[in-house]
């Protein structure tokens, strides 16, 4: 049931019909975005994507709004490269000739849940991707506005400076790096959110963009490379931002640097993941989800804090095997919310231990003991696609026979990848033609 749900998203996936255009073209305050309409104008003014409500308001009282923030003076780079993540919420800029590495917290577009849209299931900063098939794009310096202040809304004709006068850089038509929208009056420029919130542009942190265009201003092209899953370096560690947040993904202790910061080990991710110890109530950070005090799952008798489930963090994809769940707060059963706790999405390539774990029709192969294994299906030439995971192809492998694998790219250091499984070859099963797929070790 399941693969025959996944193929008929697969076949609509590819179709623009007359409802899923009225769709794209629809505009609201609370849902909307920055993103390409089909039809619109290139460089037009687009939706803007979410916008707390304060800031939907329209009354005149424009505060610091319209008045250009100045950009640092800093070094420019000489050969600058971005890499922006989308469930990672990472924009990552360096420079391997200046030695420049700065990662920065984004907001980018929200999950698209119209399954008669071309990115069903994926971030609405995924539509390049699909419209150009392929994740390179480029900021180019002639484009970038220096100071964009007002936004027009496409639909009503209704103008706001909700961009604040701070920089626009597009990377591919209207899709472009800018400011953070929310508290846009500020004498800074606003608050950002970091989740799926736009619904195309990738939203920074004012003095983050600020910091971005002063150092690739005066370079010709910035090449931007965009991708779903979370960036890793060459050692398979998770590109982040400095300081890291519940949720995040750590080694030790010592990696979640905040207040009462502790890493404890989630058995389906088989990586730490970071949290901290409570009692009743958990300390919220700006920007990020709100969150609560729960039963840590490996030990009843103590809470932990997790992100609460909101529209900003969609499914809890943003962290690695973690899935929504009901809770309770921790000594107050009465007191419940969907929060994120480990746990697998069970699609092919999901960590597992069991064939429970696993969506219907996968089985899980590779389990042993503590150390998970990954969830498959047996195959005769092809395999189903789930919308906003990794491609699948049916493989040939050694031990586990005809099945379907996740498909993985190495110049990406294998982010597709689980831990504990490789990005390797392995010949097709229809054809023989060697593909790179995340194969568990061992």
């Amino acid at each position: 049931m399941r693969a025959r749900k996944s193929l008929a998203i697969r076949a609509a996936r590819g179709l623009l019909d007359a409802r899923a255009m009225k769709r794209l073209l629809f505009v609201s305050l609370f849902a909307a975005a920055c993103g390409a309409v089909p039809g619109s104008e290139p460089g037009g003014d687009l939706p803007l994507g979410d916008q707390l409500p304060d800031d939907a308001k329209a009354d005149g009282l424009w505060g610091a709004a319209l008045t250009c923030k100045p950009a640092p003076d800093l070094p420019s780079l000489v050969a600058p490269a971005i890499t922006v993540s989308l469930d990672g919420l990472t924009l990552h800029l360096v420079d391997a000739a200046t030695g420049y590495d700065q990662v920065f917290p984004v907001g980018v577009g929200t999950i698209d849940d119209q399954s008669t849209s071309r990115t069903f299931g994926e971030s609405l900063t995924y539509d390049p991707i699909v419209s150009t098939g392929g994740h390179d794009f480029a900021i180019r310096a002639a484009d970038i506005q220096p100071c964009k202040t007002w936004w027009t809304d496409p639909e009503t004709g209704r103008k706001q400076p909700v961009f604040a006068g701070l920089p626009f850089m597009p990377w591919h038509g209207a899709y472009a790096v800018h400011g953070p929208i929310d508290n846009f009056r500020a004498p800074s420029g606003g608050n950002l959110r970091r989740g799926f919130v736009s619904h195309g542009c990738v939203r920074m942190e004012a003095a983050d963009v600020l910091e971005v265009y002063a150092r690739i201003r005066r370079v010709a092209s910035t090449p931007v490379h965009v991708q779903r899953e979370p960036e890793r370096a060459s050692d398979g560690r998770r590109v982040d931002v400095a300081v890291l947040a519940i949720g995040a993904e750590c080694a030790a202790d010592a990696d979640c640097n905040f207040a009462g910061g502790v890493c404890k080990h989630n058995r389906f991710a088989d990586r730490g993941f970071c949290t901290v110890r409570c009692t009743a109530t958990c300390a919220d950070r700006a920007g990020y989800p709100t969150t609560m005090c729960v039963a840590d799952p490996g030990d009843a008798s103590s809470g932990i804090c997790v992100e609460r489930v909101l529209p900003q963090n969609t499914g809890c994809r943003s962290l690695d095997h973690f899935v929504p769940r009901a809770a309770s707060r921790f000594h107050q059963p009465q007191v419940r919310a969907t929060v994120c706790l480990p746990g697998t999405p069970g699609w092919i390539g999901d960590h597992c231990f069991a064939d429970g774990d696993c969506q219907s029709g996968n089985r899980c192969a590779g389990a042993n003991g503590a150390t998970p294994g990954v969830c498959t299906q047996g195959c005769a030439l092809a395999c189903p696609d789930e919308p906003g995971a990794p491609t699948t192809f049916c493989a040939s492998d050694a031990s586990l026979g005809k099945t379907c694998l996740r498909h993985c790219t190495p110049e990406s250091n294998a982010s597709e990848c689980p831990a504990d499984t490789d990005c390797a070859t392995r010949p097709r099963a229809s054809s023989g033609q060697a593909t790179f797929a995340c194969v568990p070790r061992g």
